[in-house]
């Protein structure tokens, strides 16, 4: 239906001023850079009634013609921010006609009460009640009448006419919110509305807050500058006890003004978004970042042992505390069959992904080359790191290779030397050694030079790269090495976990307030000052055990744990001797412990699975006889007590898949037949 047709009919279709929506087709030019005079709106009015509400002020149309002209032009542009705008401006623009006309003054309350008039002005759609609150604050309460509908962009337009008020008066500290509405869901975001609306309300309201209200305003004829009365002028008068200022307000300056404040904001606004938008892409970048750090870490958490286990008497102890996500530092320990172990300590130029990516790369190269010299395992490792990083990273590294006699070869390249403490003198003292850094020169490998010495019991050698020793207090003064050693010196009576763990609350201590500037590592390692007593009592738990007096060896086995907690060997021979003196709570806490550390041992999840089974947990002794039978898949008796936990789990096909499997790697064992009835009884009870 146009226009022309709504107006033969009942009340002439006259109930929404088209002051507002003319300014918000003008914006609508300005947004598309479309033509003016080109009715952008044949579907919903025709040419001339389109031209009468752009020229024509004082023309009025229908709610539903203005309702389907916004929601058009909300399908191109956001007209939130205008409508806003539109409000104040159109405030700013009535506010000479509600003045007295005796041109008598009038402050912010009585301009306030005078509202009503200028929406009766602008639609017969709505009905205003004004309640003041108090002195300085008014709830604006808008009704509709019973035939028409409330429109979410009337909420942002009668905000920004509140807003027109407090521009006139030149409030500096006023709020305007929305505290109810009969709207169940607002169009733009509810924050800029009112932090707590009432949804679904009987009514739509404001309250409107000021305070230093210090102006009045009256009628002028005249005009501020040629008196040509061209525009309409307000005379603003601020008293004081002593003096009365008087100002000349043109309302076309400030429509003006209020315009270019408008475009500024709205550019303000623009910018805001984009930023936004910027915040949003970059919070979703260091999200993926943050990720990938995670998943690094996590990577790199692998590579580097938590714990090294004692070994052959030697016991390890480290404190590590990289200085980002990922770290620069890497330490590690290899096995060299039962004779020697390897342990290494470095630090990768540079910090973050890139050092980390070095570090893995060294725990790979460093497992590929055990040499019998550390110098030549460093040979190989400076050229393949020249052939992998292409100088675009080194690291810098020490090497110790200890042999069961505990003599120590070690080697450096570019790295911090060892410190030896020995226990005879009770003095610490930093190693010869040096060499150039590994994957930096392509002659490097004349550098490295192999280095001896012999650790007596009680002795310690320290490992550690440059982090601990530059790091700097609040004075800048550094850790330094000669603090290190007294500190080394001063726990000559600690254990090396002992030792380590105050040097690190010192470090801790000495640094407090600044931030860390490089990753930290501190390895030590110590030859038992009790490791005859060790070896005495492993001799005899072994001899005792080999002679099936199991008490006598858990007891053996049990004195030499508590001398060597982290050895290995000796945790394993405690757990064998506890299961077969039926002690299999104690011997589960101890096999499940060297599991961590040893994850492919045959016999521990052999004896773990046994033990699981006696206390009647028959899943986990599942678990551990499937990873034993996975290290050795040839082996009977494990076959034979999967079959056995089977039948007291009640699973009938997997307990005949295992018996299956035995026949088939010998046919004549044994315990197949008994099984075979086994498994052929329960189906029958089935």
């Amino acid at each position: 239906m146009t226009l022309s047709s709504e107006v033969a009919s009942s009340n002439f279709g006259r109930e929404i001023s088209s002051r507002r929506v003319a300014g918000l087709i003008r914006a609508y030019f300005q947004e598309t850079k479309a033509s003016p005079y080109i009715n952008p709106f044949p579907q919903i009015l025709e040419d001339e009634v389109y031209s009468k509400i752009l020229r024509d002020s004082n023309f009025w149309i229908s709610q539903d013609i203005e309702d389907r002209i916004i929601q058009s032009i909300t399908q191109t542009i956001d007209i939130s921010g205008l409508l806003y705008h539109l409000g104040t401006e159109t405030l700013i623009n009535h506010a000479y006609d509600l003045l007295p006309l005796d041109n008598s003054r009038i402050g912010l309350v009585e301009t306030i009460h005078r509202i009503p008039i200028l929406i009766n002005r602008l639609a017969c759609t709505i009905f205003l009640e004004i309640k003041q609150a108090d002195p300085n604050s008014a709830f604006f309460i808008f009704e509709y009448l019973p035939r028409y509908m409330e429109k979410w962009y009337d909420a942002i337009f009668f905000q920004g006419m509140l807003n027109g008020l407090a521009v006139l008066y030149e409030l500096k500290d006023y709020s305007i919110e929305m505290t109810k509405t009969r709207l169940y869901g607002i169009h733009v975001v509810h924050k800029d509305l009112g932090k707590n609306i009432e949804f679904g309300a009987d009514s739509n309201e404001y309250l409107f807050k000021w305070s230093n209200e210090t102006f009045l305003l009256s009628r002028s004829s005249l005009n501020k500058d040629d008196f040509s009365n061209r525009h309409k002028v307000m005379i603003m008068t601020k008293a004081t006890q002593e003096t009365e200022e008087l100002a000349y307000v043109d309302v076309h300056d400030v429509i003006t003004k209020s315009r270019e404040l408008a475009i500024e904001n709205r550019d303000l606004e623009a910018a805001v978004e984009v930023l936004k938008s910027f915040k949003f892409e970059l919070e979703k970048k260091q999200q993926s970042i943050a990720k990938d750090l995670k998943l690094a870490k996590n990577i790199q958490k692998g590579l580097i042992p938590q714990i090294i286990p004692d070994w052959k008497g030697i016991q390890f102890w480290a404190a590590y505390s990289p200085m980002q996500e990922v770290s620069g530092d890497y330490y590690d320990y290899f096995p060299f069959a039962s004779d020697k172990l390897g342990v290494v300590v470095c630090d990768v130029s540079g910090h973050g992904v890139p050092a980390a990516f070095i570090t893995a790369l060294s725990k790979m190269l460093f497992s590929n080359y055990k040499k019998s010299k550390p110098s030549e395992t460093f040979k190989h490792i400076n050229r393949d790191l020249l052939d992998l990083v292409k100088q675009q990273g080194y690291t810098t590294c020490v090497y110790v290779l200890i042999e069961d006699d505990y003599r120590i070869v070690y080697s450096i390249a570019g790295h911090p030397r060892p410190i030896l403490y020995r226990a005879r003198t009770k003095k610490a003292e930093i190693q010869e050694g040096e060499g150039t850094f590994l994957g930096m020169f392509p002659d490097g490998g004349d550098t490295y030079r192999d280095h001896t010495l012999q650790l007596e019991p009680g002795d310690k050698l320290f490992l550690y790269t440059d982090g601990i020793t530059e790091a700097e207090n609040d004075d800048g003064q550094a850790f330094s090495e000669e603090k290190l050693i007294s500190l080394i010196e001063s726990c000559h009576h600690l254990s090396i976990q002992e030792t380590i763990e105050t040097i690190m609350n010192s470090h801790k201590d000495f640094t407090m307030g600044t931030d860390p500037m490089d990753d930290i590592t501190l390895l030590g390692l110590q030859l038992s000052p009790r490791i005859p007593e060790f070896n005495e009592h492993k001799a005899n738990g072994e001899l005792n055990y080999h002679n099936k007096n199991y008490v006598a060896a858990c007891d053996d086995f049990k004195k030499a744990y508590e001398i060597l907690p982290r050895e290995l060997h000796t945790q394993l021979s405690y757990g064998r001797a506890l299961a077969n003196a039926g002690r299999f709570q104690e011997a589960t806490t101890l096999l499940e412990a060297y599991n961590k550390f040893k994850t492919n041992n045959y016999l521990s999840h052999a004896i773990l699975g046994f033990c699981y089974y006696k206390v009647g947990s028959y899943e986990r002794a599942e678990v551990e006889w499937k990873k034993a039978h996975s290290l050795n898949d040839d082996n009977l008796s494990i076959l034979y007590n999967l079959a056995m936990v089977y039948q007291k789990l009640g699973f009938k096909k997997k307990m005949k898949e295992v018996t299956e499997r035995m026949k088939r790697l010998e046919q004549n064992y044994k315990n197949i037949l008994p099984l075979e009835k086994k498994w052929e009884s329960m189906l029958d009870e089935k």
